[in-house]
């Protein structure tokens, strides 16, 4: 079920100027605004006029959807171990810049997950040192990004999950984290029951699998067709460019929460692949 909502503009509907808009100004109500403006500051429009940026409106020329969006960004002591932390984090930092900068209306919950998940702004996430723990508690994590996507129930739901193992740890009905490698089976169950959760909630799913792990290959895979969703492997210097595109593409409500996949050759500069086209 599509859950997104797309506010049709108006015929002839603007808004202010934002840093990114890229749609055409209205000239007569930014003029407008400047003699307006002007004048309630003692001057005289007949003196001339000139335009300051909060003077500006752009005519609203498409349907604007809002998203909301949960980066689930794998912290454990795989991804510090294998040099997969930093690009994790500039990943993080570039599609929080992009949804702050152009999309502001998107709300984007970033939650990094260990052995346990937790919900971070930008700046702890960016800050964050490598941890050296094991457990990859993608059970946790769903249960946070489901409780942002319900918080937002007028929204369309966009989860991206990047992760280089399977998942080891769940939340127990206590609270406790149960931990176990190789992967226990109630483990897997709690995660495929969360993600059942997203895709009933409408969430469009993309995976991100970092490395060449035949076992993450086959669990992601087929959890991914389980949700009717994608699994993109990109190299690690394009990894940003992935998850930008994927939430570029699931915030308007297309199936399988990404760009066309022929178009993803464009982000990841000729390297990657989606898997399963």
């Amino acid at each position: 079920m599509d859950r997104a909502r797309a506010d049709r503009a108006r015929p002839g509907a603007t808004r202010a100027w934002a840093y990114g808009d890229t749609e055409p100004w209205d000239v007569t109500r930014t003029v407008t605004n400047a003699i307006t403006r002007t004048v309630g500051e003692g001057g005289s429009p007949a003196a001339g006029v000139r335009l300051q940026v909060d003077d500006v409106e752009v005519q609203e020329t498409e349907a604007r959807t809002q998203a909301a969006v949960a980066l689930l960004v794998d912290t454990s002591f795989s991804m510090a171990m294998d040099g997969r932390w930093v690009p994790m984090k500039r990943t993080a930092l570039a599609l929080h810049t992009l949804i702050r900068s152009r999309f502001r209306g998107d709300a984007l919950q970033l939650v990094g997950f260990g052995r346990h998940a937790e919900v971070m702004e930008i700046e702890q996430l960016t800050a964050l040192d490598a941890r050296w723990e094991k457990g990859t508690n993608l059970h946790h994590a769903l249960l946070l990004a489901n409780r942002h996507f319900r918080k937002h129930p007028n929204a369309q739901p966009v989860l991206l999950i990047v992760t280089d193992g399977e998942p080891t740890s769940h939340l127990e009905a206590g609270g406790d984290v149960f931990f176990s490698y190789p992967p226990h089976p109630l483990t897997v169950a709690h995660a495929v029951r969360e993600l059942d959760t997203s895709m009933r909630l409408g969430a469009q799913t993309t995976f991100f699998r970092l490395g060449e792990d035949p076992g993450l290959a086959r669990f992601i895979e087929q959890m991914a067709r389980r949700v009717d969703g994608r699994v993109v492997a990109p190299e690690l210097d394009d990894l940003g460019a992935a998850v930008v595109g994927s939430y570029l593409g699931g915030r308007g409500g297309r199936g399988g929460g990404g760009a066309a996949p022929g178009s993803m050759g464009d982000w990841f500069g000729g390297r990657g692949s989606w898997v399963g086209d």
